[in-house]
């Protein structure tokens, strides 16, 4: 298929929005239309919209499907440049919205923007099983992109550099929380970003592949907590590179979202707040090498198995294969004898 694929790129959110999506889909066979934007936040009269060519209606329909990828973060650039009364009178082909947060992160104020976001597209994935739940779009949990996060041969006998890490921004929430279990910790916490650069600006796939290598060299990755009440993306890129993965347990509706992996099967869940609770099962599952490394073990052959960034390509784009999209373009036709 064609498919035009909107994102904003950010160095910050993950591979996905730094050429990830876009590399996948070529490597499925699809001609991409990329259509990148610069961040995550529109600001008004930003100076950077005004040089960048942005493809017109005519351009986009003559692809096969539209593909808003983090349409929580692009709606003010799609504002901007087309406008959804125009949007919605122009656009002639199938557009799926696939969202990035969960609506319960706070600080986006999601659920009041739904019913203008919803105008957008005809269909709707998204990562948090609770929002898919209340607003009636499938739920479709994230993908490891295995090009990039896959394990070392024999990845298990591998000696591994960092006891205890995390990888990722460390907002207010992360970083509260990781000096709370210092206070009990009696081994190196090791927290950071990876990020490469030179005078061109970010080397996204240098980086992605310098990330993958920490998580290969990481015996217990904590996942220090979320903004958003999901599964991110990080927790499958780091299990198919073999990390032993510690996550916290979901509360409420969006608790179903950890269902997808056993807990002391595929990884191991924490509660959060119990900080000393969480550094005894820190300490304990870096001693007990043999059982921490069959959990790696099975989290790296599910996610390999399971939760590829090319399956969830598949079922992203089911709504519009072949039967789907013959049926779409006969009822636009049907509309316009009309």
């Amino acid at each position: 298929m064609k498919i035009c694929l909107f994102y904003p790129e950010n160095v910050f959110a993950s591979w996905y929005a730094c050429g990830g999506y876009v590399s996948c889909l070529r490597r499925m066979g699809h001609e991409v239309l990329n259509v990148p934007f610069p961040g995550n936040c529109y600001q008004k009269n930003s100076a950077q919209i005004q040089d960048i060519k942005y493809p017109l209606f005519h351009d986009i329909n003559s692809c096969d499907v539209v593909i808003l990828a983090y349409l929580e973060h692009i709606h003010g650039w799609l504002e901007t440049i087309y406008g959804i009364e125009s949007w919605e009178k122009h656009i002639e082909v199938p557009v799926i919205a696939r969202f990035d947060e969960s609506f319960d992160r706070t600080d986006l104020g999601l659920p009041s923007l739904w019913n203008y976001l919803k105008r957008w597209a005809k269909y709707y994935s998204f990562p948090a099983i609770q929002d898919a739940e209340q607003f009636g779009g499938d739920w479709l949990p994230y993908g490891a992109d295995t090009d990039i996060f896959t394990p070392y041969p024999g990845f298990l006998q591998k000696e591994k550099a960092y006891r205890l890490a995390f990888i990722g921004t460390m907002y207010l929430k992360r970083t509260d929380y990781a000096r709370n279990l210092l206070l009990y910790l009696k081994v190196p916490f090791n927290h950071n970003t990876v990020l490469i650069q030179d005078l061109s600006g970010f080397r996204f796939r240098d980086q992605t592949e310098l990330l993958a290598e920490n998580y290969r060299q990481i015996k217990v990755f904590f996942c220090l907590p979320p903004m958003s009440n999901l599964l991110v993306c990080k927790v499958f890129e780091a299990m198919a590179c073999g990390a032993f993965m510690m996550f916290p347990r979901l509360q409420g509706k969006a608790a179903k979202n950890l269902e997808i992996f056993e807990d002391k099967k595929h990884l191991v869940y924490y509660e959060l707040g119990n900080f000393k609770e969480n550094v005894d099962q820190i300490h304990y599952w870096i001693e007990n090498q043999h059982e921490r490394e069959a959990i790696a073990s099975n989290g790296c052959e599910e996610v390999l198995t399971e939760y590829t960034l090319e399956r969830m390509f598949e079922k992203l784009l089911a709504p519009v294969t072949t039967s789907s999209l013959s049926s779409w373009i006969q009822d636009i036709q049907e509309t316009q004898m009309i």
